[in-house]
């Protein structure tokens, strides 16, 4: 990615998705023949509070869920406890039980696998309490190895938590100054696993595709984020829901036309949701009205809304006709060209729009609407600019 920041891509708001597999009771595949079921069984009787690393480990790499579990718990902390930093000791546990982890990712139920994911983004979430140990870099390669195989698994309830503790990253900085070669290094890991959330965005889940418009929104870098807005018309509600709630507060990429266009969304919630957001920049109740008609899938409610701004003083009625000036329909079209003849106020653009719309509409009435309203040789040669390669741009010296 061109944009990077000191440890390469930023963080925004978003809504809490809940991680479903994470609080589950991971039991051993039904699946295995008995006797091995039974060997797991008196294997895991040895997990508990007093199973070293060692031990852990060995259970992790064969897949052994009680053992991930245990590790889970260890790793839990009460909301409001203090952070604390990893020290040297600690580390080189974190980075046996990663590596464990990986090993034994696939051989896990997906509960297994979703647990596993929590895990990893909760060892790493320690790991940026400062001050982190210098071994912090060698957590990223398990942790990135896990997630790639996570976002790409084909449970969706894998993808999901995997997409939801993923948000974390974006945002993640070691609890140490890295080297010029660490920054680096977290820059490339934090795109590896960008690439896959995108991927996520065309899945035929639609919770997937959700929960990775949730992750995206947590990006502060806008090309990294922008194509979650692509998803603004998807056809499942609780995709189109996310990306109205994860990109309210980015008027960069959310703008003000697109979120108008919400306001015709057939659903409830959706609605509301962008009603808030539009008046939390600003706009009151009757001109988010009067957008929503500018907006409206109705062309006679488009065009309504013509002679409800034409003469308007609190707002900029040129701004709304050049917009309406392109509408695809040609009576719409029509409308805005007679109004922006009949703006008192001399603009260029005007002018420029109306011999556009004259000499190049698709529609022959809006030619000929646009052809009467054609500024003179005198006012287009006074008040227009030159267009591109006109060679009054370069004009010759004497």
């Amino acid at each position: 990615m061109p944009e990077r920041g000191r440890a390469g891509l930023w963080i925004t708001g978003g809504l809490a998705v809940v991680a479903t597999g994470a609080g589950l009771f991971w039991a051993s595949s039904a699946r295995r023949p008995a006797t091995e079921a039974g060997a797991a069984q008196q294997a895991a009787a040895s997990f508990g509070e007093s199973s070293t690393t060692a031990e852990l480990a060995a259970g992790l790499r064969s897949g052994d869920a009680r053992a991930l579990d245990v590790v889970r718990k260890r790793l839990t902390t009460e909301p409001d406890a203090p952070r604390v930093a990893v020290t040297e000791a600690q580390a080189g546990e974190f980075i046996e039980i990663l590596t464990a982890v990986r090993a034994g990712f696939l051989q896990f139920a997906a509960p297994g696998r979703a647990a596993a994911a929590v895990v990893a983004a909760t060892i790493l979430d320690k790991f940026g309490v400062d001050p982190a140990p210098a071994s912090y870099i060698e957590i990223l390669k398990p942790i990135h190895d896990v997630y790639s195989a996570a976002l790409a698994d084909t449970d969706s309830d894998v993808r999901f938590v995997a997409l939801g503790e993923s948000h974390r990253f974006w945002a993640w900085i070691p609890g140490r100054t890295p080297s010029t070669m660490e920054e680096q290094r977290i820059a490339e890991w934090k795109e590896a696993i960008h690439r896959p959330v995108v991927r996520c965005l065309a899945s035929t889940d639609h919770r997937t595709r959700a929960a990775a418009i949730y992750s995206l929104g947590y990006l502060l870098i806008d090309s990294a984020a922008a194509p979650a807005l692509a998803y603004l018309d998807d056809p499942a509600v609780e995709v189109r829901r996310q990306a109205v709630v994860s990109f309210a507060g980015r008027p960069g990429l959310l703008t003000e036309d697109l979120l108008l266009k919400r306001l015709h969304d057939s659903d409830a919630a959706i609605h509301d949701a962008t009603v808030a957001a539009l008046k939390l920049r600003g706009l009151n109740q009757e001109l988010i009205g009067l957008g929503g008609l500018m907006t409206s899938p109705r062309a006679d409610q488009r065009a309504s809304v013509i002679p409800l701004i034409k003469d308007r003083t609190d707002i900029d009625p040129v701004v709304w006709l050049l917009q309406l000036s392109h509408d695809p329909d040609e009576t719409v079209r029509i409308h805005a060209v007679e109004a922006l003849g009949a703006q008192k106020v001399a603009d260029a653009a005007v002018k420029r729009r109306i011999v556009e719309m004259a000499k190049s509409d698709a529609s022959q009435e809006v030619r000929q609407a646009a052809g009467k309203l054609m500024p003179s040789a005198e006012e287009t040669t006074a008040s227009l600019p030159p267009l591109p390669g006109s060679s009054l741009l370069n004009p010759k010296a004497n």
